[in-house]
C-alpha cells in the first residue's frame, strides 16, 4: 500500500540539506569586515562631498 508524506521525507528522519554553519558565519564575517571597510574608505575619501559648499558659477550680464 502507498503512503503518502506530508511535510517530510520519505526515507525518514534524513535531511536533504547540510548546512556548513562555520563556513557560513566566515564568510559573512569576511563580507561584513570588507562592507565596513569601503564604507571608511567613502566616509573618510575626499572624492565624495555630501553638504559641502558648492560652487557657484558666476553670472556674466551677457547671459541676461
Amino acid at each position: 500500500m502507498d503512503r503518502i508524506y506530508f511535510g517530510g521525507s520519505p526515507k525518514g528522519d534524513q535531511e536533504r540539506f547540510l548546512y556548513d554553519y562555520d563556513t557560513i558565519r566566515n564568510g559573512g564575517l569576511i563580507f561584513a569586515g570588507l562592507a565596513f571597510i569601503v564604507g571608511l574608505i567613502i566616509i573618510l575619501g575626499k572624492r565624495l562631498r555630501c553638504g559641502g559648499k558648492k560652487k557657484r558659477r558666476p553670472i556674466n550680464e551677457d547671459e541676461l
